[in-house]
């Protein structure tokens, strides 16, 4: 059995957070095993509230993940608090868990932000050295970054500073860029891979994020690399949401 672990907040409509984490290391067959950064009301257009949860609740939840379960692989999603962020870089410089891929989800399309200033600049100070490859998205690097990127092309200069510097690799997603197709880089280092694919008008589009860094991190554990293991969890999300959306919607269509 391969475990896999999702720190990550809860989402109540199930289209994201650790609801659509365990769904998709379910299909990847994966056993999915989850500690939980924060409660959430929310539907599938806007977050509303946040609840953190209490520090010593989500630390004793992430111990007894990894003291009983071999863990190989390990998600990091939406935090809901700055405690939470310390907390989890505390395990992760327990642990050492070989495979740790970070959504950089600072806050959702629509609604309520989970970290604030203070707290990103923690999240890149001190969770980034722990993390093998982060995905952020063109607002999500800005952020990181403090610099604005115009384009896909000075953004992977801003990421590969950001890599350099924090010895972490980066899924830079590449669909808030314009463009016909969406291109995506893989920055490790100096080393860049460019992946390029179809832009899709999904109706539904909810958990995309969430979805890709799973299946990214099951993707790392097969020992294949960084760049090939994007390119399965990218192909893999573009599927996965073809079909939800051929599902939702066949009625409209037909």
């Amino acid at each position: 059995m391969k475990y896999f672990m999702t720190i990550a907040a809860s989402d109540n409509s199930g289209g994201a957070g650790i609801q659509q984490d365990l769904k998709i290391a379910e299909k990847l067959e994966w056993w999915g095993l989850s500690a939980i950064t924060g409660i959430t009301v929310q539907n599938f257009q806007k977050l509303d509230h946040i609840y953190p949860v209490e520090p010593t609740v989500l630390k004793q939840q992430i111990e007894k993940c990894f003291d009983s379960f071999p863990v190989k692989a390990v998600k990091i999603g939406a935090i809901c608090s700055q405690e939470n962020l310390n907390t989890i870089v505390s395990c992760l410089h327990k642990y050492k868990p070989k495979i740790v891929v970070a959504d950089a989800v600072f806050a959702p399309t629509r609604g309520k932000g989970f970290l604030d200033e203070e707290g990103i600049r923690d999240f890149r100070e001190k969770l980034l050295p722990l993390v093998t490859i982060i995905k952020p998205n063109k607002g999500e690097l800005e952020l990181l970054c403090g610099s604005e990127f115009p384009d896909f092309d000075s953004a992977i200069e801003g990421a590969k500073e950001l890599s350099c510097e924090y010895g972490c690799a980066i899924f830079l997603s590449g669909g808030h860029f314009e463009g016909d197709n969406v291109r995506e880089a893989i920055i490790d280092n100096i080393f860049i891979t460019i992946l390029e694919k179809k832009r899709h008008n999904w109706k539904y589009s909810h958990g995309t994020g969430c979805a890709l860094t799973t299946a990214l991190a099951c993707s790392l554990h097969e020992e294949i690399t960084l760049a090939e293991a994007s390119r399965q969890a990218s192909a893999f999300v573009s599927d996965y949401y073809n079909e939800i959306n051929q599902e939702f919607f066949k009625d409209t269509t037909e």
